[in-house]
């Protein structure tokens, strides 16, 4: 029987992982210079401090995850085709989100 634990880490998972510790690492910089959480969500989690906000965001990342992970061992093209989309669509929000804070910065 084989578990996740023994699987090979794909680029596609570890692009995502990669990109969350990005965007949660921009966002603690970002709230450091004075910005603000845009998530109502995560600004909720923030409200008790960046320890849990931090926290939040890593359960919100693991668990997604964890389930392609596991959809890998059943349908591993369909799993690899779905960490694919997940990545895109989460590098082209943060990227935009990005975009868009540049654009407020003063010159």
């Amino acid at each position: 029987m084989t578990t996740i634990l023994n699987q090979k880490i794909h680029l596609s998972t570890a692009l995502l992982v990669i990109l969350g510790i990005v965007d949660l690492l921009s966002t603690i910089a970002w709230l450091n210079l004075g910005g603000a959480e845009g998530n109502p969500l995560f600004r909720q989690f923030l409200a008790h401090g960046i320890p849990t906000f931090t926290l939040a965001k890593i359960a919100f990342m693991a668990g997604p995850i964890a389930i392609l992970e596991y959809a890998r061992t059943k349908s591993p093209h369909s799993a690899e085709a779905g960490t694919w989309i997940a990545f895109i669509a989460y590098f082209g929000l943060w990227g935009s989100q990005l975009y868009r804070l540049g654009q407020t910065l003063p010159t």
